[in-house]
């Protein structure tokens, strides 16, 4: 399923797509417990920068074992990358 912010609701928020999608996310993310990663994709921005909007917001970091698991995940395949690049 997508979600298509529609031209009459950016023209009645005033405010432009990027952030009523952000805005989205973050709440996707605080009341559905939606992950970093997917709200930040919605919102599209990286995990990183998402985290600096919550940060900014006050809005606490859930940070679960998928998380970790993910983020190693994530190491693993960069020094794979490296590793192969430097040989």
């Amino acid at each position: 399923m997508s979600v298509l912010v529609s031209e009459e609701i950016v023209r009645a928020t005033g405010k432009p797509e990027e952030e009523i999608r952000l805005e989205l996310a973050i709440f996707f993310y605080q009341h559905f417990k939606v992950s970093a990663g997917k709200a930040a994709t919605f919102a599209g921005l990286s995990r990183i920068a998402f985290w600096r909007e919550l940060a900014e917001r006050k809005i606490p970091l859930h940070y679960d074992v998928a998380d970790l698991e993910q983020d190693v995940k994530t190491l693993e395949e960069f020094r794979e990358h490296y590793h192969a690049g430097n040989q």
